[in-house]
């Protein structure tokens, strides 16, 4: 063991202290790093010149030498290093000092058993080694010797050493092994990784903040342009009810000629008569600015008529109406091929019934007559609507009919119509003229209230409005299907229901939409379509309804002032009924509601008053009889009327 660390150590083995010189030191020193290496090197060639078989290889015996001095070596360099350097230290310190070697304080690097720097060192008396006083202590208590020696030692063999100035612990050396490099690269990817996880930890909550920051920057954009829509609708509401105003205002101030005619008949003074003179101001004008005039000369007189207005005498009483039952059932109208009636209107009489079939006709049907008077044919595809123009009473009024093959139909009556003896097969009404306008289906007609001019609309958004000598005067479009279409009291507005769910409110004048009420929400298909539209003789109120519901708008505040579900006015009712139609009478005091049966309601208090069963078949129209609301009917898809009246007492 002791030649081995000779060895080792090589010529600083051997160095006398006290007779160092600062250049022995260095020599020894280069030496001492040397030494083992060489040996090693000699050792393998030495094996390889002794190899006979394959001279200049290694054999595989000097190969395991070549191992074997190799890990020797590098662990004697590693001690060899250490020991060297301390002594070369020594050296180099004794050297080039001029304090005697006995008054020197030598500094305490490492010492035996710990290989560490000591905090209490000793010296042993008998061997003149260096230890750890407390490792020393331990080790003597387990064998009873000094480390790695025979001899017996005591505590009076130990010599404390006085270790200034104190030892200052050296810092633990770090990446001179694999191991330590490995720990650490470790260290620094564990450092990385966490660092990449906080960073992504910080970019999803920035990506989430701007998520958030979008979306509200989306609301209130969306809020901005509702509010802005909104303030256009009513500056364009305000420019509209300021045109009727001027509008009515001009009218009042032109001279009343009926006031200047002579109430015996005597002619004017200019020699014409009123109505040539009537004719002649309105060639001057075009057709659209003549109706415009008429328009307006209409709601003038209509609504001052309002607000006169009186109930009419003789109108059926809410108790009468608690009594209704079914008085009539009128079958086999329309042929059989394609069943079923889709709209329908009663004359002002009441006793003219015109209905519109999906087996391309319309017809007229005579309740005191029991039988059908005229069947008006033409129409390519289902006439979707029908409505009497009340230009003249009974047979002699106007019939206007809209199809599914794009196309509106006026027609007018016979001469012998007029005759109250003509047999039925005189009777009749022939075409006038066809209004080819729109380019889809259109789905509904109305007539204005000065009875001169109609209205239609088609699928496709579009609406217009007609004379009934056929002339188009005014057209527009809606940005939704339109699926209804109803006149204003006064005529200056139209209503339109549409197929998403809506019923939109159209100055015809500036073609504009005025307001647009949400009739049906979270519905699509058929359950989002508005199925009917009718507006009440007050001016105000309008009703509409859809699959799902029946509601009664109020135009003054647009809201609904009255809603109801189908189990409200038919809670017994079957999964599959459906609201399909409403109408107020001409009095404006009751309204009519079609599900799967009939239900009358009073205005003012929504009380309902009669309900009416209309059989197997659903109903998809309904109409009040005369100016009394005497009775009411309702058409069936099995080509059936049904008239239902208070009882007689």
């Amino acid at each position: 063991m002791m030649d081995e660390q000779n060895t080792v150590l090589g010529p600083a083995a051997n160095l006398n202290l006290d007779a160092v010189t600062r250049a022995q030191a260095e020599a020894a020193l280069e030496q001492t790093i040397q030494c083992p290496l060489s040996q090693t090197i000699d050792t393998a060639y030495t094996a390889r010149d002794s190899n006979k078989d394959t001279p200049g290889e290694i054999p595989g015996d000097s190969c395991s030498i070549l191992r074997q001095s190799w890990a020797r070596y590098t662990g004697y360099a590693i001690v060899g290093f250490g020991v060297g350097t301390l002594v070369g230290m020594i050296c180099f310190d004794m050297a080039g000092s001029s304090t005697p070697r006995a008054t020197r304080t030598i500094p305490i690097v490492s010492i035996i058993v710990s290989g560490e720097a000591p905090t209490e060192p000793v010296i042993s008396a008998k061997t003149g080694r260096i230890y750890e006083k407390r490792i020393l202590l331990k080790y003597m208590e387990e064998h009873g010797r000094e480390p790695q020696t025979e001899h017996a030692l005591s505590a009076d063999d130990m010599i404390s050493v006085d270790g200034a100035p104190p030892i200052v612990r050296p810092r633990p050396p770090t990446l001179t092994s694999v191991p330590a490099l490995l720990s650490t690269f470790q260290n620094e990817w564990d450092a990385v990784v966490l660092e990449t996880f906080a960073l992504k930890q910080q970019y999803e909550q920035v990506r989430r903040e701007l998520s958030q920051a979008l979306y509200q920057n989306d609301a209130a954009c969306r809020v901005v342009a509702r509010l802005v829509r909104e303030r256009d609708e009513a500056r364009a509401a305000l420019a509209a009810l300021n045109v009727q105003v001027s509008a009515s205002a001009e009218v009042q101030q032109k001279p009343n000629r009926a006031d200047q005619m002579d109430v015996d008949g005597t002619p004017e003074p200019n020699g014409g008569d009123h109505k040539d003179q009537k004719d002649q101001d309105h060639g001057e004008l075009s057709a659209e600015d003549t109706y415009y005039e008429r328009a307006a000369e209409t709601s003038r007189v209509l609504s001052a008529m309002r607000m006169k207005r009186e109930t009419p005498a003789g109108l059926v009483t809410p108790e009468a109406w608690k009594t209704a039952r079914e008085a009539q059932t009128v079958e086999t109208l329309h042929t059989t091929t394609k069943p079923g009636i889709v709209g329908l209107d009663v004359d002002r009489s009441g006793d003219l019934a015109l209905t519109a079939g999906l087996d391309n006709h319309a017809e007229v049907f005579s309740r005191s007559r029991d039988q059908t008077l005229a069947t008006l044919k033409g129409h390519t595809k289902r006439v979707t609507s029908a409505a009497w123009v009340p230009n003249a009473s009974g047979l002699s009024a106007h019939i206007v009919t809209g199809s599914a093959d794009k196309s509106v139909r006026v027609w007018g009556p016979k001469p012998a119509n007029s005759d109250d003896d003509a047999s039925v097969r005189a009777i009749g009404w022939t075409k006038l003229c066809i209004i080819k306008h729109h380019n889809a289906e259109v789905v509904g007609v109305a007539v204005h209230p000065s009875n001169e001019y109609v209205a239609s609309a088609a699928a496709d958004g579009s609406w217009a409005v007609h004379s009934l000598q056929g002339e188009t005067v005014v057209s527009g479009t809606v940005d939704a299907p339109v699926s209804r279409i109803a006149f204003h009291p006064d005529g200056t507005f139209l209503g339109l229901g549409t197929r998403d769910g809506q019923a939109k409110i159209v100055d015809v004048k500036q073609r504009q939409v005025l307001a647009t009420l949400d009739v049906v929400a979270d519905a699509e298909g058929d359950a989002a379509e508005v199925n009917g539209l009718h507006f009440s003789e007050n001016g105000y109120y309008f009703v509409t309804t859809s699959a799902r519901e029946a509601a009664v708008w109020d135009l003054r505040k647009q809201k609904k002032t009255k809603v109801w579900e189908l189990k409200d006015l038919a809670p017994d009712a079957e999964a599959e009924a459906a609201f399909t139609a409403a109408r107020f009478d001409v009095s404006g005091k009751y309204l009519a509601v079609v599900a799967d049966r009939v239900v009358v309601l009073k205005v003012k208090g929504w009380a309902q008053l009669a309900e009416l069963p209309v059989g197997e078949f659903p109903a998809r129209a309904v109409a009040w009889v005369g100016d009394t609301a005497s009775a009411v009917v309702a058409a069936t898809m099995d080509n059936s009327l049904h008239y239902y009246e208070p009882a007689q007492e």
